[in-house]
């Protein structure tokens, strides 16, 4: 009997060193979970604090791009506008024989100018890294619009190349001496004002007028109505984000 109870004894002892073995065994175990999810957590900080220093440094740039695109639309309104206004001056005089005196530049009939759009070179590579969908759609859509921008004064330029330029050729409308005799270029006047008030009656020449004005128009309607208006939208989109970082 007595060795019966020192068996019981033993299995009870023995059974507690168990129970205390399995808790420690337990609290080990847990303390290892919970410092793996520690540590995950902290490198899940890790990447997203990396993820929002990069999307920073993405959205510094292209808002960057985005103001010297604003600042390329301003002039570019701004010698569309002087070349509009000489072709205004040129159906008045020419068209509804006017008095009024040629008071624009007449070299600018044959003048052009090539849409400067500084973030298309890196709005098209980056578009698909952000991580706001808003402005990521944003930004397509203002790539979109530069792209037809582009077309449109393509078409612009390709009249005054193609047709204005040789046209004032076949008229002999071209002042030889001043490209040869004059030292400073930019005060050559390759054509006169009163070749070009002469050039301006005839009907041909108001025909070509018609069709490079027309192009001109819509050059200036897209910048200032498209172009500028969602160039604005989207900064004030990008900047708001920054203020989230």
């Amino acid at each position: 009997m007595i060795k019966f109870f020192r068996h019981i004894r033993k299995s009870l002892i023995s059974e507690d060193k168990m129970g205390k073995y399995f808790k420690y065994a337990i609290g080990e175990i847990l303390l290892v979970v919970i410092g793996i999810l520690i540590a995950l957590q902290i490198n899940n900080w890790n990447e997203n604090r990396k993820s929002r220093l990069t999307e920073v440094t993405k959205l510094n740039k292209l808002l960057e791009d985005l103001k010297l695109d604003s600042i390329a639309f301003d002039s570019n309104l701004r010698v569309l506008s002087e070349i509009n206004n000489l072709h205004q001056q040129l159906y008045n005089i020419g068209y509804k024989n006017t008095n009024e005196p040629l008071t624009e530049d007449p070299n600018n009939i044959r003048r052009y100018i090539t849409l400067e759009a500084p973030s298309l070179k890196t709005s098209s590579l980056l578009v698909s890294q952000l991580n706001n969908e808003t402005i990521r759609k944003e930004l397509m859509d203002y790539n979109e619009d530069l792209n037809l921008g582009v077309i449109e004064m393509n078409e612009f330029v390709g009249i005054v190349k193609d047709k204005i330029r040789p046209y004032l050729g076949q008229k002999e409308a071209y002042n030889l001496s001043s490209q040869f005799e004059t030292q400073d270029l930019e005060k050559v006047n390759m054509i006169t004002k009163e070749d070009l008030i002469k050039i301006s009656k005839q009907v041909d020449f108001q025909q070509i007028l018609f069709e490079v004005n027309l192009k001109l128009k819509s050059n200036l309607y897209h910048i200032k109505n498209e172009s500028l208006r969602r160039n604005s939208r989207l900064r004030n989109l990008m900047i708001n984000e920054l203020k989230t970082y």
